[in-house]
């Protein structure tokens, strides 16, 4: 499971609108146990991106400086 880091605090409703294919997917998900609802699944998959963007920057950041160092 993804470090829920900062993302832990006050809750506020988020409407979307998606595909039939995912929310199938989703509730095949909840339905083999990994996750108990499709609000869990939803919040533990925008922490995923969050982290992987957050990764992605720290990268170009770091790779940046190192260019500049040389």
């Amino acid at each position: 499971m993804t470090d829920r880091g900062d993302y832990t605090s006050i809750t506020k409703i988020v409407s979307v609108k998606l595909p039939v294919g995912l929310i199938d997917a989703l509730d095949e998900l909840i339905q083999k146990g990994y996750f108990q609802n499709r609000s869990d699944a939803i919040r533990e998959a925008i922490r995923k991106l969050l982290t992987s963007y957050r990764e992605l920057n720290a990268q170009k950041i770091s790779g940046g400086l190192m260019v500049g160092l040389r």
